[in-house]
């Protein structure tokens, strides 16, 4: 079996501790929410670039910034 040069388990060692602990308190928050009635969802992101898929379209925003300069911004598709 090859290992992929950027992908090494060993370097990662060290933090699969804090992985696992992490892991555990979101599954502990996510039962909480859930067992009160929640329910989660995926919030959209806005990114720079409306994507390459030419069969959809994004839709698009503008960022204003304090200054009044306004960037475009696109939501993922």
């Amino acid at each position: 079996m090859t290992i992929s040069p950027w992908w090494n388990p060993e370097n990662y060692a060290d933090r699969r501790p804090f992985l696992l602990a992490r892991d555990r308190i979101m599954s502990s928050f996510r039962h909480w929410f859930r067992m009160q009635g929640f329910l989660e969802v995926e919030t959209p992101a806005l990114q720079t670039s409306p994507g390459n898929e030419t069969h959809l379209h994004a839709f698009a925003t503008n960022l204003v910034a304090l200054d009044g300069a306004r960037a475009p911004l696109y939501l993922h598709t």
